[in-house]
């Protein structure tokens, strides 16, 4: 009996071996057993990913490094290589220079550190944080000129000097007290009180009264003037002079000035993590105090001085109350300021999700017992993706009304496979165009998960690079640069015998002709007036390579000593070309499962031969389909031959529509298909549809 069968979606990406048998489950008909070097598309499609860029190696290629986004804008975007006491600066895949040689600013930070620091940005500054280093402030001031320092947590503004306070009118014994604060004209932030200042007088009597006096601070648009009450200094006034006259003015005592305070000041004080919310800076998370929040003064987020009484403005501070003591791993602003610790997650509110935190008004509300590692999770839109404390499981987490709770799936557990005996090392959300996180797990392999909360879209894919596999990635970072949020990898790679730690980063897709297409990995391309001989390819001296030259495939390169450098011969001229190790993409599917069928029931266990194949394909050129695993050499496989209008001498170009083509004989009990693709060339797979013959 011959049955045609048809997948015309792959969103559940690489399914668990374990669910080989779960053809009762949606998405097993949505499914695979391999997808490698792919990326699965939200609307359903797949495709093989596009080739890594080589951008260079890293300062010091026997150390680790970590990659770090500084995004000032859409037009101003930076990768920082953080490695060993120092870092470099990237813009759009170019190193930044200054007098010929390599930007370069010294940090305090070592390399078994790197993984710890936890970056929180506004604009032009990001501070830093990890629980054995002060937190310091970077900012950009231009593209080779950065600055790293401590922060001093103290007002912004000085508090006035040369204070004087006089009789003005009248004279006694009574002492009366008097401090002065600065308010700035920038950001309405008030300095430390000055030191206190004293006058005699009796101001009971009507008439007398002190003066007030002080030097003009730098950036000051007023004064405010306080006054001693039984030890205590109360608000009595503010001007936008230099002079203040007090006639017996009555203190205000729930009005005073701030104390100063620093609470990150020593060894063991140092917080773990940072974020910022309702207009705060807030930290978490001591060696001494793992449960402990600050938050800065509002609008003043190196200011943790507070009052007494306090203000609503004020810095605020409160622990977590719990069964447990677990360290805050994490800060977030959703829904007031999420806290992710090692086993619980938390939401902090004023009371309610419309009033804002302060002094006076903390509620502290729990949103479930999972637990987090310590990898910063990832945003998504409103929903939150953490990585699970154990167990390698990622879960996403949002907010759900009818529950007025987070609440979240895991979203590893079709393909747990993937995360066996793993750990999340680094991960990075690239949303344009293809809503795809990148993650870096412990042992250097990469996967992929494309994630579309409101379509129910959550697949995984899995990627290598190099020969056999054998690169190992180490980190990931995406910023956003032109239309595209685009990943850079530190890759380690073995170079002619050498290791090597190279930053990479993932090519666009978007080709006008396929001679643009770029698919090989730590690749490099030329474009300009025919050539035949490549050079500048040191950083893969001894490979063997692929390149893809005016859209032809040439194979058989190895890159050595040529003309002018180390590179590679081509056999003929090209204008644009693209050089790099070659990449293998492979989509195999599940068992193949036709439901219930007339007459025969179910078709698992059944013997089946697949006669043909018709797979609906966009922008794909020369690929392979075969019933079982090999390489372009293996009899198993049958390549598509693809020629359509194009002279001799041009290139094949890609083909969007339907290509039939007729596999190996074989009967088996799976009726699973291989589609693979060898070459440095587009695919993508919209639906594949084999016609089935049906056995006994």
């Amino acid at each position: 009996m011959a049955l045609r069968a048809y997948q015309p979606s792959f969103t559940s990406g690489e399914l668990s071996p374990g669910l080989g048998a779960r053809v009762d489950l949606a998405k097993y008909g949505s499914g695979l057993r391999t997808a490698l070097n792919l990326f699965i598309h939200p609307h359903g499609g797949v495709s093989n990913r596009a080739g890594l860029e080589f951008i260079g190696e890293t300062k010091v290629s026997a150390n680790t490094s970590r990659l770090v986004p500084f995004q000032f804008n859409t037009e101003q975007s930076y990768q920082l290589e953080f490695g060993q006491l120092y870092f470099r600066v990237y813009r759009n895949g170019g190193l930044i220079l200054s007098g010929g040689l390599p930007y370069e600013v010294a940090t305090t930070y070592y390399s078994e550190h790197l993984d710890g620091l936890v970056f929180t940005q506004e604009a032009d500054v990001m501070y830093i944080t990890h629980p054995l280093h002060p937190v310091k402030k970077l900012s950009r001031i231009a593209d080779n000129n950065w600055t790293i320092a401590n922060v001093t947590f103290a007002p912004s503004i000085s508090p006035p000097v040369s204070v004087v306070a006089n009789p003005l009118v009248g004279s006694g014994s009574t002492t009366y007290g008097y401090v002065v604060s600065a308010v700035s004209d920038a950001s309405g932030e008030e300095s430390l009180p000055s030191g206190p200042q004293y006058a005699n007088n009796d101001l009971t009597v009507t008439g007398n009264k002190n003066g007030i006096g002080w030097s003009a601070v730098p950036g000051a648009s007023r004064y405010i003037v306080y006054k001693e009450d039984n030890g205590v200094f109360g608000y009595i006034g503010g001007t936008s002079g230099l002079t203040f006259e007090d006639e017996n003015i009555t203190a205000d005592l729930s009005d005073t000035p701030q104390t100063a305070r620093n609470p990150f000041n020593s060894d063991g004080n140092f917080p773990r993590c940072s974020t910022f919310v309702e207009q705060r800076l807030a930290f978490a998370s001591t060696i001494n105090e793992p449960q402990a929040v600050w938050m800065s003064q509002s609008a003043s987020y190196e200011n943790f001085g507070y009052s007494q009484p306090s203000k609503a403005s004020d810095a605020v501070t409160f622990r977590i109350k719990a069964r447990q003591v677990n360290e805050i791993r994490s800060m977030l602003p959703m829904r007031g300021l999420m806290l992710l610790t090692s086993s619980a997650e938390w939401v902090v509110s004023g009371g309610s999700q419309s009033d804002a935190i302060s002094p006076s008004a903390i509620r502290i509300d729990n949103q479930g017992y999972r637990g987090v590692a310590r990898v910063q999770p990832i945003v998504v839109g409103n929903t939150v993706l953490f990585a699970q404390a154990r167990g390698g499981v990622v879960r996403d987490f949002s907010y759900q009304y009818a529950e007025d709770s987070f609440v979240g799936k895991d979203l590893t557990i079709l393909a747990r496979h993937l995360f066996m005996n793993k750990s999340i090392k680094a991960w990075a959300y690239a949303q344009a165009p293809h809503s795809i996180a990148w993650v870096v797990l412990d042992d250097g392999s990469l996967v992929s998960l494309t994630y579309m909360k409101e379509h129910e879209v959550w697949g995984w894919t899995r990627h290598e690079s190099g020969p056999d596999g054998g690169a190992v990635f180490e980190d990931v970072s995406v910023v956003a640069e032109g239309n595209e949020d685009v990943p850079y990898f530190i890759v380690r790679r073995t170079i002619d015998g050498v290791q090597k730690r190279y930053i990479e980063r993932l090519h666009t897709r978007e080709f006008a002709t396929v001679s643009d297409a770029f698919f090989v990995d730590s690749g490099l391309s030329y474009s300009g007036s025919p050539i035949s001989t490549v050079t500048g390819l040191d950083h893969l001296s001894g490979e063997d390579v692929v390149a893809l030259a005016d859209g032809n495939v040439v194979r058989g390169l190895t890159v050595g000593p040529v003309a002018g450098g180390v590179g590679v011969v081509l056999p003929n001229a090209a204008s644009t070309i693209h050089v790099g190790l070659p990449m293998e993409a492979a989509l195999q599917t599940l068992d193949l499962d036709l439901g219930q069928v007339a007459g025969l029931g179910t078709v698992q266990g059944r013997t089946k031969s697949v006669s043909e194949v018709t797979l609906r394909v966009e922008q794909t050129r020369g690929i392979f389909i075969g019933p079982s695993d090999g390489d372009r050499n293996s009899p198993h496989l049958v390549e598509y031959k693809q020629r359509a209008g194009e002279a001799w001498n041009e290139a094949i170009q890609a083909l969007t529509g339907d290509i039939t083509i007729t596999p190996k004989w074989d009967w088996n009990t799976s009726g699973t298909m291989w589609v693979k693709q060898f070459d440095p060339l587009p695919m993508t797979i919209l639906a594949i549809m084999p016609d089935v013959t049906i056995g006994r």
